[in-house]
């Protein structure tokens, strides 16, 4: 129940980020139309042009950072992009010396959008004339490097927010494909191992099946042919005074069958060769299923090489010389994943060394990360 609960606790959190991201983008703009109304030098006037492109060129920005905290270009991108420019360029000799406060979203528009160079370009050009533009506005020479702060400052505060949430969605896409490659992979050695053993015994039997059919097929066709004239047998008994001899009774004779003698010899051992084979193969495919019923260690162990080395923390394999067992006990399996999901969630690990050691023939799993090492004991 807790891992269903983290898992829970996980999926909402990429649900809520997106719309957290969005949420705080609009706050900038209306902290932007605050000031167009009560900053020194700005008026009403001001304050209803600040009003009105920020309700023009909002709807666009927020469309952006919407697809861009799911991890995907917004259709039609640069052209509501295009828009979104013309609209705050145009705003900014009518609202305000304040207005360029609101570059801060353009340049991130910019970023979200825009293919690289052009959007580096953009987001240079535009934030380095935030302070001139202020200033020819008449905001007083001081406050234009603040200005400048401002514009960099909340661009880089929205690009995290906006770059969090798509790099977790990224992050779990990767994740969900690591699994469908681990139980592909998983798939095709089942079926390897399956037509390796288990394909070539029932190749076998089918073809002695087969063989054992055709000679039973000519073995009934020649004891038709051996029972199918009785007429000239009766008429020669009648013939020569004798009466005459049942067919049955010939056959039997004559090869101590009911086949009229057309079984062929050795027959019957390989029905029976062929009925213990069949048991033998059944049996064996009984074993296996039981077998890929448990997890395998090796796949474990890969599959949590893969995941760690997915999150970016160099992971290195160590396994004996002599192998190591198919099967893995539950609790064993139980305390790596553990292990590994703590490792996934602790940023600060740059590096994990997973050993599997034999010591009088029993197995221990060693994780090495740095001067931290935790040991799994493989019970046999």
């Amino acid at each position: 129940m807790s891992g269903l609960a983290e898992l829970w606790r996980s999926d909402r959190v990429l649900r809520l980020a997106p719309t957290g991201a969005a949420a705080c983008s609009a706050l900038l703009p209306v902290a932007q139309v605050l000031l167009a109304f009560s900053y020194m030098d700005n008026d009403t006037r001001t304050g209803l042009w600040s009003l009105a492109a920020t309700g023009a060129y909002l709807p666009l920005h927020l469309r952006h950072v919407w697809y861009a905290a799911h991890a995907r270009r917004p259709p039609a991108g640069v052209w509501t992009f295009a828009v979104m420019a013309a609209v705050i360029l145009g705003a900014t000799p009518l609202a305000g010396n304040m207005w360029p406060r609101s570059y801060a979203a353009l340049v991130v528009s910019a970023l979200l959008v825009l293919p690289a160079p052009w959007s580096y370009l953009v987001y240079v050009t535009v934030a380095a004339a935030a302070a001139p533009i202020g200033y020819a506005l008449g905001l007083p020479w001081t406050s234009a490097p603040w200005l400048l702060f401002s514009v960099l400052a909340g661009s880089a505060a929205l690009l995290l927010l906006v770059w969090l949430p798509a790099a977790l969605t990224r992050l779990r896409a990767a994740r969900e494909l690591l699994a469908q490659q681990a139980v592909a992979q998983e798939r095709r050695r089942l079926d390897d191992d399956l037509r390796r053993s288990l394909g070539r015994a029932l190749e076998s039997i089918a073809a002695r099946g087969e063989q054992a059919g055709r000679a039973l097929e000519s073995a009934a066709a020649h004891g038709e042919q051996a029972g199918c004239s009785p007429e000239p047998a009766a008429a020669r008994g009648k013939q020569d005074g004798r009466a005459p001899e049942p067919v049955a009774a010939r056959g039997e004779q004559a090869g101590g069958g009911k086949l009229g003698g057309a079984v062929p010899e050795g027959l019957p051992d390989e029905l029976a060769a062929l009925a213990d084979d069949s048991r033998r193969t059944l049996a064996d495919a009984r074993q296996r299923v039981r077998g890929y019923r448990r997890p395998s260690l090796r796949a474990e162990l890969e599959t949590a090489a893969t995941l760690l080395a997915a999150a970016g923390i160099e992971t290195r394999l160590e396994l004996p010389r002599g192998g190591v067992p198919d099967a893995i006990a539950p609790q064993s399996r139980a305390a790596l994943r553990a292990t590994v999901t703590r490792l996934l969630r602790t940023g600060a690990v740059p590096s994990c060394t997973i050993t599997v050691t034999s010591t009088d023939g029993r197995l221990r799993l060693e994780l090495r990360t740095g001067e931290a090492t935790e040991t799994i004991e493989m019970p046999a």
